[in-house]
């Protein structure tokens, strides 16, 4: 499996007007011409993006109130678009429960959301931990089953663990399985498997992770996110490959870098876990990114047949917001270059503020255009949801 891994911005300039700025322009323009919309109200946050077999465009986001006490309370909010992405109405609250939303699309047309329920917010069912929940809609997100991941749906789970957190996507197999990642800090990863769509699940795949240092621990505190963050691919090969957020401290630094002391959960990074086994061992292959401060990666296939990596950049060099690097699929995983070609999609949060999220991912209408969703800081220090439009020329 190759990866290409180069850690240089060429420039650290904010870009000017609507374009899409290129760094390291090899392929690309040094600008790709963009239409932007903004969408929301100040405050929704992290959005995702999904484009329905019909076209339409959904992005999911939340919003958060402050409550008495410390408390909040968090609402899960829904835009539609008919037109690709050029307008969107106002957004309406859905009822789904749980924080930062995350759509994963199957080929019939299955919807589903993973989120968690933070244990301040005024509408948890258990204030002692945060717990998952697992949404699946049939109808194009107009209605929804909801699935609640809680300390006894897991074997061998203490009644109050400190967390159980998911995976970002849901990954439909060659073989039509659903695989669906779940964290337990303290008591292990696991994978759960569903062969009828999502309806139910086998829940007795428990994970073991191999790298150097953490092949006897495989959970201690090396990833506070884990596989929280993970983000599934599977190889042409069948190999599956997990994209995982973890510290920066706890692996070999990325190549002709050193490491970058942890200020905050921002300062992480991304590593690739390889299984060949469907999901039981997990073994470590190269990092992935071109720096610290780099994640919540998502990766398009093409229509050309290339790949898209979308990803946040939080911390440590900028400008902060969400890039793009293009890649190939290899027969047993996929090579991105993160010096050339890497597109700054979002550069708004102004100097001196941190990162005000970033988080989406993109997609490809069938024309070609690129649409991303994102939320950044404005000058206000408040986040803020903004559409972008672009397209990428020919293949060379």
């Amino acid at each position: 499996m190759g990866f290409l891994f180069m850690t240089t911005l060429n420039s650290t300039a904010r870009s000017a007007g609507q374009d899409v700025a290129v760094r390291g322009p090899r392929t690309l323009p040094q600008r790709i011409a963009a239409e932007r919309i903004a969408i929301g109200v100040p405050g929704d946050y992290k959005p995702c993006i999904v484009k329905l077999a019909s076209g339409e465009l959904l992005v999911i986001a939340f919003h958060q109130e402050k409550r008495e006490g410390g408390k909040i309370r968090e609402k899960v909010i829904l835009f539609r678009s008919q037109d690709g992405g050029r307008t969107w109405p106002p957004s309406q609250e859905i009822d789904l429960l749980g924080r930062e939303p995350y759509f994963s699309l199957m080929d019939d047309g299955t919807l589903f959301v993973t989120s968690h329920m933070h244990d301040r917010d005024t509408k948890t069912e258990d204030e002692r931990y945060i717990y998952t929940y697992l949404h699946r809609s049939n109808d194009d997100g107009r209605s929804w089953q909801r699935l609640r991941v809680t300390a006894d749906a897991i074997p061998g789970c203490p009644p109050t663990p400190p967390w159980i957190l998911y995976g970002r996507n849901l990954l439909k197999l060659a073989d039509g399985s659903i695989l669906f990642g779940l964290d337990v800090r303290g008591t292990g990863q696991f994978l759960w498997r569903s062969r009828d769509g999502g309806a139910t699940w086998d829940k007795s795949t428990r994970c073991t992770f191999v790298a150097k240092g953490i092949a006897d621990e495989p959970t201690a505190a090396w990833w506070p996110s884990g596989i929280a963050e993970g983000v599934f691919f599977q190889a042409r090969n069948g190999d599956l490959l997990w994209i995982l957020r973890v510290e920066p401290d706890k692996f070999d630094p990325i190549p002709a870098t050193s490491v970058v002391e942890q200020l905050s959960d921002q300062y992480q990074r991304m590593v690739v876990f390889r299984s060949t086994d469907g999901g039981t061992v997990w073994t470590l292959q190269e990092e992935m990114g071109a720096y610290y401060g780099e994640m919540y990666p998502a990766v398009l296939r093409l229509n050309d047949g290339r790949l898209l990596l979308t990803f946040t950049v939080r911390a440590v060099r900028t400008p902060l917001g969400v890039h793009a690097v293009l890649g190939r699929e290899t027969p047993d995983g996929f090579e991105f270059d993160f010096e050339h070609d890497r597109m700054v999609l979002d550069d708004k949060s102004p100097p001196g503020l941190t990162s005000g999220g970033g988080f989406g991912p993109t997609v490809q209408l069938d024309d070609g255009t690129l649409v991303n969703a994102h939320s950044y800081k404005n000058t206000d220090d408040n986040v803020q949801i903004e559409v972008v439009r672009w397209s990428l020329p020919a293949t060379p």
